[in-house]
């Protein structure tokens, strides 16, 4: 054989290596960037803080309000 032809051998039965490699680099970004998403996010403790005050405001205001139309003789 040649050498020409032996390259051209080895070039089919490695072929594939190339592809994989690639797919494969894409899939370790695609990984890196879900766990800096993560990292980037608020923790826990302050988000469960500010879903908790949310909560509190929202029935401060509306027991406000029914105190308000009580007071006013339950109707308007």
């Amino acid at each position: 054989m040649t050498e020409e032809a032996i390259n051209f051998e080895q070039c089919q039965l490695h072929s594939g290596f190339e592809a994989r490699l690639t797919e494969r680099e894409k899939q370790d970004e695609e990984q890196w960037d879900a766990i800096n998403n993560l990292r980037n996010r608020l923790p826990t403790w302050a988000t469960i803080t500010i879903s908790l005050l949310t909560f509190l405001l929202g029935c401060s205001l509306t027991f406000a309000m029914l105190a308000d139309r009580i007071s006013h003789g339950g109707t308007e």
